[in-house]
This record gives C-alpha cells, sequence and structure tokens, in this order.
C-alpha cells in the first residue's frame, strides 16, 4: 500500500498567506487617531502592571508559552469567557496597583509635613516629655534652648531636602529592571489578551476597534507575538515604522506587516456588504 507524505507548503509560495479573506474586504479601517488613543490606553494599563509582583508576570508568561502552539484562537464559547476572566485579572492588578502608589504618594506627602517641623502645640509637647524625661532619669546633660532646637531641626531639614544621590551600577540596574519588567508585561498584554479577547486589548475594546488577521484567521498567540514584536522594529526605525500606516493603503504599520493584520474599526458601516 503506497503512502504519500504531505509536502512542506513552507518551501514554495502559496496563494493563502497573500490573500484578503472576501468576508474583510470593504470593512472600515481605524483611523490612526483612534489607533494612537487605543494605545495610549494600553501603555498606561501595561505601565501600571509594570509595578505588580514578580509571581503575577511569572504566570502570564507561562500562560503565553503554553499557549504559543495552539492554532484555535476563535473568538467564540470558551475562550471568550477565559479571555474577559483575564481581562478582569488585569484590572483587578492595575486598581491594586494604583491604589498603592495612590498610598505611597500621600505617605511621602505625610513624611515631608511632619520633616518641615511639627505644630507649635507638638513642639511644646515634645519639649515638655523631653523635660521630664530627663528630671526622671537624673540626667546631668544641659537642656538645649528653643534656638539651638530650632537650629537642629532647619539642619535636619536641609539634610532631609538633599536629593540622594545614586551610583550609576544602582541606576543602570533600576532602569534594566524596570524596562525588563515593562517589556515582560508588554509581552504577556498584547499577545495573550487579544488572542483570547477576539483581537482586543482594553484600549481596542473602549475605542471599538479589532485587529484582525487578513486571510480571516483567528487570532492566536503566536500571530498576536509576531506583532508585539514588530513594535521593536517600528521602534528601531525611528518612529517609521509606526507612520507607516499614514500612506499604507490598508492603514497597516510596520507590526501589522509583519503579522500580516490590520485594524478595524468596529463603528463605521461597510462599503461593500458582506459576501
Amino acid at each position: 500500500m503506497l503512502s504519500f507524505k504531505s509536502p512542506d507548503l513552507r518551501r514554495w509560495i502559496t496563494p493563502e498567506p497573500l490573500n484578503v479573506a472576501p468576508q474583510l474586504i470593504g470593512l472600515a479601517l481605524a483611523t490612526p487617531a483612534r489607533r494612537a488613543m487605543a494605545m495610549t490606553v494600553d501603555m498606561a494599563v501595561v505601565g501600571l502592571l509594570s509595578g505588580v509582583s514578580g509571581f503575577w508576570l511569572l504566570g502570564g508568561l507561562v500562560a503565553v508559552v503554553l499557549q504559543l502552539r495552539s492554532q484555535r484562537g476563535t473568538a467564540t464559547g470558551t475562550r471568550v469567557v477565559v479571555g474577559w476572566l483575564v481581562a478582569g485579572l488585569f484590572g483587578l492588578l492595575v486598581l491594586q496597583e494604583a491604589r498603592d502608589q495612590w498610598d505611597q504618594r500621600a505617605h511621602r506627602a505625610a513624611v515631608s509635613a511632619n520633616v518641615a517641623g511639627p505644630a507649635p502645640a507638638a513642639q511644646a509637647a515634645a519639649s515638655g516629655v523631653a523635660v521630664a524625661a530627663a528630671s526622671a532619669a537624673g540626667s546631668t546633660a544641659p537642656l538645649l534652648s528653643d534656638a539651638e532646637r530650632i537650629e537642629q531641626l532647619e539642619e535636619q531639614l536641609a539634610h532631609a531636602r538633599q536629593p540622594k544621590t545614586q551610583r550609576w551600577g544602582e541606576r543602570l540596574g533600576g532602569w534594566i529592571d524596570e524596562i525588563g519588567l515593562g517589556l515582560g508585561w508588554g509581552t504577556v498584554y498584547f499577545s495573550l489578551l487579544p488572542a483570547l479577547w477576539g483581537g482586543q486589548t482594553v484600549g481596542k475594546k473602549l475605542l471599538r476597534l479589532r485587529v484582525v488577521e487578513i486571510t480571516g484567521k483567528p487570532m492566536t498567540v503566536m500571530r498576536c507575538l509576531k506583532r508585539y514584536g514588530g513594535y521593536a522594529a517600528g521602534v528601531a526605525t525611528g518612529g517609521i515604522g509606526f507612520a507607516q500606516l499614514l500612506w499604507d493603503p490598508n492603514r497597516q504599520a510596520l507590526h501589522d506587516k509583519a503579522a500580516q493584520t490590520v485594524v478595524i474599526d468596529l463603528r463605521a458601516p461597510r462599503l461593500l456588504p458582506p459576501p
């Protein structure tokens, strides 16, 4: 019995990757302004996620790796539910991080106010307590006068206001940590969420936009990861890769070309009826 091995089509040019799905022809493309607004929202979300614990980042990267071989990028059924759960988890992490940053700012403001000097009543109470403690202990150390205490407080305040100097190694390490967290969360956010959420991120969901593959295939984690990798190429070209959508016939930026995707506007009507 003869058996034939299917040929590896990646060795020849095939028409499928070069064709546009008929159901996509006539759909309205997203304008550069709306795409920029959606990206601004997404970058704000990723920026807040960068401060979240590395445990969640590790879990997200593991989920991305597990989904890389999956080609079932459909936006129906279970994956839609999972997509909403992932989006909800991102929302909770962002809100928690925003609250933590707010608490830290409030704490720093309170510390600055305390360093500036306590209220007169508090100074008097502190002075009375100090005098009582010195008397009870029988200390023979001379008590400071008001002028000397004020001079000490001024010296402490001046020292606290001095900028904290860091070594270049410490600064470089801090920058590398921040960039690494940002890239890690960007990988999780821009590859996992669109694949599970039907080609949408938080920004695109709010702006009613969607990323679709030009041959009509569903969005997968691998394709979303390719599209995210195209962002690096856009940065490497000095931003020209992003500006390419201004003159491209299908408004494809460099990362869209890399992943064979387009961004459509769900609010605008079709130019042609669906086939």
